[in-house]
């Protein structure tokens, strides 16, 4: 990937390394970094060796922010795109228990087309369509159930989705039927005012919801809580 910058950070135990990011979004990255993006401050981790699935990982950047504060942690990150995930590989790549995969997480398994987003912004690419064409991809889709049962997982601490628009299809495939595993804490960034209530109306009796980050009542993001 061409016009990539480099900052170095450090980690809370001091450790320092190098991280790429293209320069024209510099502003979604540090948002994650510096934590504004997902705080966690109402998040309750009840495990010492958390579970968190990072789907919608983009070059690191939530992945770092977590593993950062959760240092005992295992991260399970979902990245789609061919050259993103190139990057997202090198920025990782001295941090302990990450598992990258180079797969979209949908409510289907197959190959779809990722739709690349004005100006080729790897946060706008999306399984869903634009109304004209900009490119794309074909990628490799998979589902939160494949993925507990391909990896025995009991529980997850934290969900991460920033998944552009199939935030709720997954949510709904995961809850359509009955689960024998918990999510205990679900980020989720929503596009649309009536995505938001949705979440709102379907999932409050399970979780608590609480909203942040909004730039207006079309997107923002919401951290859900079990109750």
């Amino acid at each position: 990937m061409d016009n990539l910058e480099t900052i170095e950070i450090t980690l809370k135990d001091n450790r320092k390394f190098k991280f790429l990011y293209p320069k024209t979004e510099k502003g979604m990255i540090f948002s994650v970094l510096q934590g504004d993006e997902y705080p966690l401050s109402n998040v309750k981790i009840k495990s010492r060796n958390p579970i968190i699935l990072d789907l919608g990982s983009n070059f690191g950047s939530s992945i770092v922010y977590f593993k950062d504060n959760y240092p005992n942690s295992t991260i399970y990150g979902y990245e789609p795109s061919h050259n993103t995930y190139t990057t997202l590989e090198r920025n990782v790549e001295g941090l302990s228990n990450i598992y990258l995969n180079k797969m979209a997480v949908w409510n289907k398994k197959g190959k779809f087309k990722l739709n690349y987003g004005p100006e080729k912004r790897t946060g706008a690419f999306t399984l869903k369509s634009w109304d004209e064409d900009l490119g794309g991809e074909y990628v490799q889709t998979t589902t939160i159930r494949e993925i507990i049962a391909s990896n025995n997982l009991e529980t997850i601490d934290i969900l991460k989705m920033d998944i552009e628009a199939v935030e709720l299809d997954v949510l709904f495939d995961v809850f359509s039927n009955p689960i024998d595993f918990k999510i205990y804490n679900i980020f989720l960034e929503y596009h649309g005012e009536i995505v938001l209530n949705e979440i709102k109306k379907t999932f409050s009796a399970l979780y608590d919801i609480i909203e942040f980050n909004s730039n207006s009542q079309s997107q923002g993001v919401v951290l859900m809580v079990l109750s």
